[in-house]
C-alpha cells in the first residue's frame, strides 16, 4: 500500500506547501496573490490545485501571466488529510466546502459579481462541483479546467484503500464517488468553461474522459492548436501556449478557430 500511494505521489507530484493563504509573502511567490488588485472589467480568479500539489508550484507559470493582464488572482490550498504539508488528499467533499468557502471569501473581500475558477486535475472536478453548489450559484463566471478528473481516472486502482488519501480513491474512475459525479450534467447553465488536455498526460486516463460534452464547454487538446508541442499531465500548466490559452479564454478572445464543442 504504502509503495501504491509512493507511486501515486510521484505521478501526480507530490510538492508540500502551507495552508489557504491570502498572503502573497505567505505564499512563497511574490504577486500570485495580488489581493489588493481591483479590475472591475474581469472577475476575480480562483486558482485551484490539484491532487498532491499545492498553489505555489502549480500556477508559478500561469499567474505571473494572468496578473499581467490585469486580472485579480486569488489561491487556495485545501484538502490536508492529517500528513505535513500534503495538500489536495482530503475527502473530495470536504476539499469541496473549502473550495466554495474561499470563492465566498473572494466574492465578499471583492465585492465582486462573480468569479471565474481555474482547476488543474483534481481542482478541475472541483471548479465544475463548486459552480454547481448552492452557496455559488449564479456567481461564476468563467471555468477553465486543465487536464481535469472529471471522470476520475484508470490509473487508481477501484480497490484502493482510502486511509491515507480519501480522494484518491474517490478518484479511481469506476469508484462509487464518481458514479455519482456522473448522474447529473457538470457545467451550469450559462457559464462558459474551457476544458484543456494534453494527449500525453499519464495521470488521467484515458485522456479522453477529461472532455465534457454539455453545453457551454469548449474542450480542446493542446496539440489541436500547437501540434508539436509536448506537456504532461502537471507540465500543463507551465507550457507558453497553454498559459495563452487560458488568457485569451478568461479574456474573451479565445480564437474560434481554436474552439471545439465537445470531445
Amino acid at each position: 500500500m504504502l509503495r501504491l500511494l509512493l507511486t501515486l505521489l510521484l505521478s501526480l507530484t507530490a510538492l508540500l506547501q502551507p495552508s489557504a493563504v491570502w498572503s502573497e509573502d505567505t505564499l512563497g511567490l511574490p504577486g500570485l496573490v495580488n489581493v489588493s488588485c481591483s479590475n472591475p472589467a474581469h472577475s476575480p480568479v480562483v486558482l485551484v490545485h490539484g491532487t498532491f500539489a499545492n498553489a505555489r508550484r502549480a500556477y508559478s507559470s500561469m499567474a505571473p501571466v494572468l496578473k499581467d493582464q490585469g486580472l485579480c488572482l486569488y489561491a487556495l490550498n485545501y484538502g490536508r488529510n492529517g500528513l505535513p504539508g500534503v495538500n489536495g488528499t482530503a475527502d473530495i467533499q470536504s476539499s469541496l466546502a473549502e473550495v466554495v468557502s474561499f470563492a465566498q471569501s473572494v466574492l465578499q473581500k471583492t465585492g465582486a459579481s462573480k468569479v471565474s475558477l481555474i482547476g488543474h486535475s483534481q481542482g478541475g472536478l472541483l471548479a465544475f462541483l463548486a459552480a454547481k453548489s448552492p452557496e455559488l450559484a449564479g456567481r461564476i463566471d468563467r471555468i477553465v479546467a486543465v487536464a481535469p478528473s472529471l471522470n476520475g481516472t484508470t490509473l487508481v486502482p477501484n480497490n484502493l484503500s482510502s486511509m491515507h488519501c480519501p480522494a484518491c480513491a474517490q478518484l479511481a474512475s469506476q469508484s462509487p464517488f464518481m458514479a455519482t459525479v456522473r448522474m447529473e450534467k457538470l457545467n451550469p447553465k450559462g457559464v462558459n468553461a474551457l476544458v484543456l488536455a494534453t494527449k500525453n498526460d499519464l495521470v488521467v486516463t484515458p485522456v479522453e474522459s477529461q472532455f465534457l460534452n454539455e453545453p457551454g464547454v469548449t474542450n480542446l487538446y493542446i496539440q489541436d492548436r500547437y501540434p508539436g508541442v509536448y506537456a504532461t499531465h502537471s507540465g500543463l500548466l507551465h507550457v507558453p501556449q497553454a498559459v495563452g490559452l487560458v488568457k485569451d479564454f478568461l479574456l474573451d478572445a479565445l480564437p474560434a478557430s481554436t474552439a471545439m464543442s465537445g470531445p
